[in-house]
This record gives structure tokens, sequence and C-alpha cells, in this order.
């Protein structure tokens, strides 16, 4: 593992004529440039039904009558924000209170803190707090020299942000298809993509299953990349008992607050069990600044920036918070497990539900079905006061936004064919199985 980032850290940089810019617009260079996808993915069928109400808010927490602005209210929502923070509203309320007292609102005892006790529960050996999610993915890919002219290899059913960490860092997103099973990258099709200009691989832990890390990691060593794992929405997932956090050379989560465990605000973290890498990634996060400057008791004046870096800290007061809120997460994960067996165990036969892979535990940050259906489903939960969602529907690479990089609909279509299939449904704390049973009450009755 830390031989993968010695590698990457040694490799020379090439004569400029082998490498190439991220001009927008310009495709990856052994990608053939195709007629650009059609809108028409991004609007045919889902969209139509959205455009057919007055408002989108209907994914998520209000259901727009179509043609009215009355609202009806929500029996069963995604999120619950508020009543997830009167679950433990002493605790958050002793730690904010602890930081205002303090009048330490950065460069605080709270966040080294939180680092220890996270990297302890993720078992890893080194935790660097950042701002959010996004914020740990464009580092990670910093620290480790990934730049303009280099290719990444990751998956298209994602989020945004990884993908724009990719350009933020100057190289190009090179996209390849998911294992039908997982919904996480086909390890198999990205080695199969990697070229000489390949210099880190990113795989997305899809809705809280791994991605196979383990191959990964020897597809990683055998080609002499980076790797860095976008487990954002799979915090407390396991592979062979062990949890993710130390299986890439950097790991990267996400504390939003609808994540599994959740700040009032931004944040996230890198993890790596290389104690140079979290150095580094300390200073590129913290202005170019050495950590140890800020809390040694000999008074220092004036500034003292080791390398170039942006203001990327997580803040004392969501270090505080996510330091009340640690001690439950097992606890959330148990109730997001028992959540997902009740659905597979009421929805059987209904649609393509969700699993494990064998050797993988899964974190279920969202459960997502899949079904020809999906449309009709989402109009009657919609109105039957039920939240779902889409994500991640359109995949990235039929985004307009992405157009100019010659990836045509058909260009990934496993990754297609789920796109236009799934449909997630409310999980996890703070619903009871009651709700969850209301759920599955309305999908049979939305499909009978």
């Amino acid at each position: 593992m830390m031989g993968a980032v010695a590698v990457a850290h040694a490799r020379p940089s090439r004569p400029a004529s082998q490498r190439t810019s991220n001009t927008p617009g310009q495709p990856p260079p052994h990608t053939a440039t195709t007629t650009p996808p059609s809108v028409s993915y991004a609007t045919n069928r889902l969209d139509s039904l959205l455009s057919h109400c007055h408002s989108r808010a209907i994914f998520q927490h209000s259901v727009p009558q179509c043609g009215t602005e009355a609202r009806l209210p929500m029996r069963v929502a995604l999120y619950d924000h508020a009543k997830l923070y009167r679950e433990h509203r002493e605790a958050i309320d002793a730690a904010i209170a602890r930081v205002l007292e303090s009048g330490q609102f950065t460069w605080g005892e709270q966040v080294p803190a939180f680092e220890e006790e996270f990297a302890s529960w993720v078992d890893a050996r080194h935790a660097v707090a950042m701002g959010s999610g996004t914020a740990a993915l464009t580092t990670a890919l910093r620290a480790l020299e990934i730049g303009p002219g280099d290719e990444v290899i990751t998956v298209a059913n994602t989020e945004l942000t990884g993908i724009a960490a990719i350009s933020a860092v100057g190289a190009t997103v090179v996209w390849v298809d998911i294992d039908p099973e997982s919904r996480c990258i086909d390890t198999t099709a990205c080695e199969a993509a990697i070229t000489p200009r390949t210099r880190a691989l990113l795989p997305v832990d899809m809705y809280g299953h791994p991605a196979d890390m383990i191959e990964m990691r020897r597809i990683a060593d055998r080609h002499g990349l980076a790797l860095v794992e976008d487990a954002c929405i799979a915090l407390g997932a396991e592979i062979d008992g062990r949890r993710l956090g130390s299986h890439a050379d950097v790991t990267c989560f996400s504390f939003s607050p609808g994540k599994h465990l959740g700040a009032m605000g931004a944040a996230g973290a890198c993890t790596t069990q290389n104690a140079a890498l979290a150095d580094r990634i300390h200073k590129l996060a913290s202005d170019g600044q050495a950590r140890g400057r800020h809390y040694d008791p000999k008074p220092r004046i004036g500034q003292h920036h080791e390398t170039e870096g942006h203001n990327q800290r997580m803040d004392e007061m969501q270090a505080a918070i996510l330091r009340a809120k640690l001690p439950h997460l097992d606890e959330t994960l148990a109730v997001r497990r028992a959540h997902a067996d009740r659905y597979t165990e009421r929805l059987v036969g209904l649609a393509d539900l969700p699993g494990e892979r064998t050797g993988f535990r899964h974190a279920w940050r969202n459960y997502v079905i899949e079904l020809d259906r999906r449309d009709e489903l989402a109009a009657h939960l919609f109105a039957h006061g039920i939240g779902c969602n889409a994500l991640y529907s359109p995949p990235m690479h039929l985004q307009p936004v992405y157009r100019g990089l010659g990836y045509a609909v058909g260009s990934l279509p496993r990754t297609e064919r789920s796109g236009k299939r799934l449909l997630g449904l409310p999980l996890g704390p703070p619903l009871s199985l009651e709700q969850i049973d209301i759920v599955a009450d309305e999908v049979h009755a939305g499909l009978a």
C-alpha cells in the first residue's frame, strides 16, 4: 500500500511532448471524438414527469400538487435533519457551547481530537479533517501530484464533485463502465482503460457498497498508479471484516448532513497509512502551513508557507459536532442495515433489489432499486407523500457540462441502463421500521 505512494511520487515528469492539457471540450487522448450525447437523455422520461409539476422540489422534502401551488405533507421524507438533531440535542448543544466558550474557532483542540478518534474508528493510521468531501478528493489528488497531462480512471454514476476534483487539478477524466451487481467500477474495464498517461484510479463506493478495493489495489500496484477511494457515501462499509479507510493510498469521506456521520454544514476527511502523505494533505488544506506552528506553545510571529495551498480545513464547530455524534455511528449503521433488510424482505419480486457481494458489507447510505416502471412508481410515491430520488441520473458522461468530452449515449451501456431505471427510497435514522413498511406498501400499490 505504501509502496504505491512511493511509486507515484517517484515517477519522473514526462517530456512536454507527452503531456496533454485538460482543455474543456477536448476528449481524452485515446477516446475517439463522437457525436455529443443528446440532451434528451437528461430530459426524456423522469424530467417529463417533473416538468408536469410546478417544482422539482418533489425530489426533496415536499410534494407540490401538479397544477397548483398547494403542498402535501411528507408522510416519509428522505431526510429529517431537525429530528436527528433533537435525538442528540444535549450532546450537540454542549459541544457547540464548548467551542463558543473557548473562543477558538480555528486551530483549536476539536479538529485534532476528531482526527484521532475518526482514524481509530476506521482503523487508519492518519486522518486529516477537511472542509468537505469535495475538498478531500481534490486535495488527495494534489497531494499525490496528479495534474495536467495525467488521466484518472473513474465511473460516471456518481456526484459531480469527484469529476470536478479531477478537473480542478488539471487532469483528464476517463470513464469506464460499472459492475452491474455492486454498481461500482468494473475492475476489468478499469485495467483495460490504462494508458501511458494514466496516473491514478478513483473508484467510488456506490450507495454504501464498497468497490472491489482488493482488486483495485492489485491493479494500481501492477501499473504503479496512485489509488484514491471515494468513500463519501460508504462510511462503515467493510471488505472481509475490515472497514474502509486504509485500502487506498488516500480514502476520502464526506460528512455533509445527509451522510452516515453528518455535520451541520460541510465537512469531510482524508485517511491514509502514509505519514508523509498525511502531512502533505495537512499543508495543502491549510494554506501551505505546517499545523505544528499553530500548536507550538512558543510564541511565533510572521508567516511560514512551505507550499501553495488552500483554506480547506474543517472548522472547530463541525469537528465538535462530529465528535458528539461519532459514538452513535455503530447504532446508525445498524439502523440502516435493518431498514435495508426490511426493504429486501418486502420488495422481493417487484424490482431489481440491491444486495451485497460475498465478503463485502454494505453501509446502506442509499437503498436504490431498479425497474423499468421507475417514473410511474416515482409519480405514485410523490402523490402519496413518500420521498424518493434518482441518484445519480443521468450519469456524468451524459451531463451537459461534459458534452465536449466525446462520450455519446451507448458509451457506458451498463451505467446508462442503471441510470434510466434507478430509484432511491427513504432509509436510515430517524425513520422507523414502521415508516419503511409504509414506503414498501406504497411501492406495492404503485406497481399493482
